[in-house]
C-alpha cells in the first residue's frame, strides 16, 4: 500500500515535496504502527468484503477492520463469523492466483467480541496469517489482557508473518476504577513483555460517552467532553511516554457524502473530523478510526506534514545537543530545542515517511480541492 496512489502524476508533483513510501503488513513493526491512518470499520456480516478489496472500490482504503463485535448482532453473529470465514478465504485466493496485487491488500484486522472468539478463531486466523494483519480486542481489561496477549503471541510464533492484537481502552472499569493512573500502569505492565505483538493501543470514546448517555455534536471534538478527555491523557500519560506505543484516535460518527455535502454547500462533517484529528495530533495520538469511506481522506491528508515542519524536524534530529542546545527554525519564526524536541522531530519524520511531505506552499486543503475538485473552506 502507498497513500495517495490514486493521484495523477502531476497531482502528485505539485502537492507532495516528498512522496509516501509504500508498506505492507511485513513491513517492521516501528514503521507500521503509524501506518493505519484512517482503519475502516465494515460490519463482518458484510457479503462484499472481498469484492471490496479486489475490486479497489474504496479510494484510498489502506487498513479495514471487519467487526464481529458491535456491527453485528447478537443473533447474527454466528452467520458474520462463517461470512468473515469466506470473505478471507476469497481474499487469500484471489492474491494466490495474482487477480489481486499485495500493493492493493490493505491491513486487514478482525475486531473480535471478546477473548473466547478470539480462542476460537485462532486457527481461522493462523490459517488466513499471509492476508491479516491482525486482531482488535475491544473493552480491554487486565483479566482479558492476559488471556489474550498468550494467544496472539501463539498464534504469531506458528506464522510465517508477523501477527498484531490492537487492544481497545473503553472499558467502564476505565471510568470507575479509584486510580485510573494505577489501572492504566497494570495494563502496560501486562502489555509491555507482549510489546512487539501490539500495534497499537486504540481509544474507544464513544463508548465512553454511552456510558453516561453523551453523544457529541458535528461541531464537538471529543476533547470538549471533560470527562473522556480526562481519560485520553491518562491513557497517553502512561502509554505514550518516550513514544513507545502507538495510541490512536477515536471514531468521528459524523460523515456526509461529497454530493450530499455539496448540494447542502456544507462541509461540516468533514471541518469536525479534521479539526478532531488536528487535536489528536496535538495531544499525541496518531491514526483515527473510520466508519464510512468518505472519512479517509480527510484523515489521511491531515497527517501528511507541512514543509516547514518537516524541515524544522530534520534539522533538530540533524544537530548535535552536545555541542547546540536551540536554533531557530527555517522561517525564523519559532524555537528549536535539540533535548526536548528531538522525540517530536522523530515522530515527525516517522509521519513524513509514511504519508508524505506537503510542497511548501500546499496543505490538506489542497489535497482535498484536488481530489473533490472544488473548492474546500475551513
Amino acid at each position: 500500500m502507498q497513500y495517495f496512489n490514486y493521484l495523477s502524476d502531476g497531482d502528485r508533483k505539485s502537492l507532495f515535496f516528498r512522496d509516501p513510501v509504500p508498506f505492507d503488513k511485513t513491513t517492521e513493526r516501528e514503521t507500521l504502527r503509524g501506518a493505519l491512518g484512517g482503519l475502516l470499520y465494515i460490519p463482518g456480516g458484510n457479503p462484499s468484503i472481498a469484492q471490496i478489496v479486489q475490486e479497489g472500490k474504496v479510494q484510498g482504503l489502506s487498513s479495514m477492520a471487519i467487526c464481529l463485535e458491535d456491527a453485528v448482532g447478537d443473533q447474527e453473529r454466528d452467520a458474520a463469523v462463517a461470512n468473515v470465514g469466506r470473505q478471507l478465504a476469497s481474499i487469500k485466493q484471489a492474491l494466490f492466483e495474482g487477480s489481486l496485487s499485495r500493493d492493493r491488500l490493505p491491513l486487514l484486522f478482525v475486531r473480535v467480541k471478546d477473548v473466547d472468539m478470539l480462542e476460537n478463531l485462532a486457527e481461522l486466523f493462523l490459517a488466513n496469517n499471509s492476508i491479516l494483519t491482525g486482531v482488535i480486542l475491544p473493552k480491554a481489561t487486565s483479566q482479558s489482557l492476559r488471556r489474550a496477549l498468550p494467544i496472539v503471541s501463539d498464534i504469531d510464533r506458528q506464522a510465517e508473518a508477523p501477527f498484531y492484537i490492537m487492544p481497545i481502552l473503553e472499558s467502564v472499569e476505565l471510568m470507575l476504577c479509584n486510580d485510573r493512573i494505577e489501572m492504566l500502569r497494570e495494563l502496560a505492565a501486562i502489555a509491555d513483555p507482549f510489546f512487539d505483538r501490539i500495534l497499537n493501543i486504540r481509544v474507544g470514546a464513544t463508548d465512553l460517552c454511552g456510558l453516561y448517555g453523551i453523544r457529541r455534536c458535528v461541531d464537538t471534538t471529543i476533547y470538549s467532553i471533560p470527562m473522556v478527555a480526562s481519560c485520553i491523557a491518562d491513557i497517553v500519560r502512561v502509554f505514550g511516554l518516550g513514544d513507545r506505543y502507538t495510541i490512536s484516535g477515536p471514531v468521528w460518527e459524523y460523515y456526509s457524502t461529497i454530493a450530499r455535502a455539496r448540494a447542502l454547500r456544507s462541509w461540516a462533517e468533514v471541518e469536525g473530523l479534521m479539526k478532531e484529528v488536528y487535536f489528536d495530533l496535538q495531544n499525541g495520538l496518531c491514526g483515527k478510526t473510520c466508519v464510512h469511506p468518505t472519512q479517509l481522506l480527510p484523515v489521511q491528508a491531515s497527517y501528511a506534514i507541512p514543509y516547514e515542519r518537516y524541515h524544522d524536524a530534520a534539522a533538530i534530529l540533524g544537530e548535535d545537543p552536545g555541542h547546540l542546545g536551540v536554533m531557530p527554525s527555517i522561517r525564523h519564526n519559532k524555537m528549536n530545542e535539540l533535548k526536548p524536541h528531538a522525540l517530536w522531530a522523530k515522530k515527525t519524520l516517522r509521519q513524513a515517511e509514511l504519508f508524505g511531505v506537503y510542497q511548501e506552499n500546499t496543505d490538506a486543503k489542497g489535497l482535498l480541492r484536488a481530489v473533490y475538485n472544488e473548492v474546500y473552506h475551513l
